[in-house]
């Protein structure tokens, strides 16, 4: 996984990304970076900087448009791929030594051989088969939330992802950022769906080989090594009965543009190698619910769906522990699959609804105003007669704002140059104050 400056309203509509054809801006050492600019000033006025981090302390890269010189562009980095790689083959080697351990202090995999400096350290001593084919039960799970946080899916999110994929009859998946679900599906799932894991977080590279696995940027679609490139691209290449779809699970934090630009270049490179019309890979991204309108602005053609997904290390995302949110996990799947095919667990706490045709929450009623089941954040919303709309259960109606607001006594100028107007789209005003408004 990667970090990303999380994306806010105002904050979309000022500073803006570049990321198509990354190739022709500098690198530094997570691969190309991406072009930032206010909107006011233009891209000749931006800069760049790092694609993965934007924690000056992870990653210092920042050259101002106007100072780009052939330096910046034919400075070439120091690959590790080849040091892991060694690794991993003598960590696989059984010629000598069988026993294998991992130094959780160090993050790196040991022979018996190698244990002697490591002795001290948090070490976990004769890994066994299991650890081995899915080692995110052992990992730490990077816990900077300015760099790569990572939090797995729980056993429940692992088995509906599973169900999905069966229904839709895919034979191969493509992990992006998604380690948990990638060691799931290789150990439950391997004999009818092969799985191929993209991720930032070198330590796979000691666990997977290259058939499998590629240490690649999912924010810049950079790959690290030029070989696992190339086993990448030929897993692309299907068959007439095979379906292959894209899964990603970005930090919480990340941008929606660099990633939806990742799906689009993934897709048309598939349907270049199989020689196929344009037509779109199915997609599951995995993102909070309050990014719904960002990942609409990228592609409309993204539908929410109502599950809630849980994981196992983080204190809220979860249905259980002492700060669970009431409400459940924010996180949900974004599709480019018809919601009416994906089938939610009942027993889970979700409902079909014959008017929308679609599998939703259980506290998530359908409005007959809207026609919709409205619901976005897991409480029951109701609908406002003054809106038209429906809102949130605590909204009030603000007759100043022509708007439900979350508090009664705010600031209406405050509140109103952060809306939407419903009449031009535009942001900064409501309609009372629209110069379209017709009077």
């Amino acid at each position: 996984m990667t970090y990303y400056t999380q994306q806010t309203t105002e904050q979309s509509d000022k500073l803006l990304i570049k990321c198509e054809d990354e190739t022709r801006h500098p690198s530094c050492p997570h691969g190309p970076t991406l072009l930032f600019y206010m909107k006011e000033k233009g891209p000749e006025e931006g800069f760049y900087a790092c694609a993965a981090y934007r924690d000056r302390k992870l990653c210092s890269y920042n050259v101002p448009v106007k100072d780009l010189n052939s330096k910046h562009l034919n400075r070439v980095y120091y690959n590790l791929s080849r040091e892991y790689r060694a690794i991993r083959d003598k960590f696989w080697d059984e010629t000598y030594e069988k026993e294998k351990h991992y130094c959780l202090t160090c993050n790196v995999p040991l022979k018996e051989s190698d244990l002697q400096p490591h002795l001290e350290h948090h070490l976990l001593r004769s890994l066994s088969e299991n650890n081995l084919k899915d080692p995110t039960s052992f990992l730490l799970p990077i816990d900077n939330d300015k760099a790569n946080a990572q939090y797995y899916f729980d056993l429940k999110a692992l088995q509906f992802f599973e169900r999905c994929l069966r229904k839709l009859e895919i034979s191969k998946i493509l992990c992006l950022g998604a380690p948990r679900l990638h060691g799931y599906l290789r150990n439950h799932c391997k004999n009818w769906l092969q799985s191929f894991l993209l991720d930032l977080d070198h330590r796979f590279h000691y666990f997977y080989d290259d058939e499998e696995f590629a240490w690649y940027n999912m924010c810049n679609n950079y790959f690290f090594d030029e070989f696992q490139m190339g086993k990448f691209i030929r897993f692309l290449k299907v068959k007439s009965s095979q379906r292959l779809l894209l899964f990603t699970d970005p930090p919480f934090g990340c941008r929606t543009e660099p990633i939806m630009n990742t799906l689009r270049e993934i897709s048309k490179l598939f349907n270049d190698i199989n020689h196929l019309p344009h037509q779109p890979l199915p997609i599951f991204w995995i993102f909070p619910y309050f990014s719904e309108q960002y990942i609409q602005a990228e592609c409309s053609a993204f539908e929410m769906c109502d599950y809630k997904i849980n994981y196992i290390n983080h204190l809220s995302y979860t249905d259980n522990g002492h700060k669970f949110r009431k409400l459940g996990s924010p996180v949900r799947l974004f599709t480019n699959v018809p919601l009416g095919i994906l089938k939610l667990p009942v027993g889970e706490g979700y409902k079909y609804c014959a008017r929308c045709i679609r599998y939703t929450a259980l506290e998530n009623h359908h409005c007959n105003k809207c026609n919709k089941c409205p619901s976005k954040n897991g409480a029951t919303y109701r609908h406002c007669l003054k809106c038209g709309i429906c809102v949130k259960p605590y909204y009030i109606h603000c007759g100043d704002c022509h708007r439900c607001t979350q508090k009664e006594g705010h600031n209406c100028v405050e509140y109103q140059a952060k809306q939407k107007c419903r009449i031009c789209g535009k942001q900064g005003h409501t309609e009372p104050k629209c110069s379209l408004r017709k009077t």
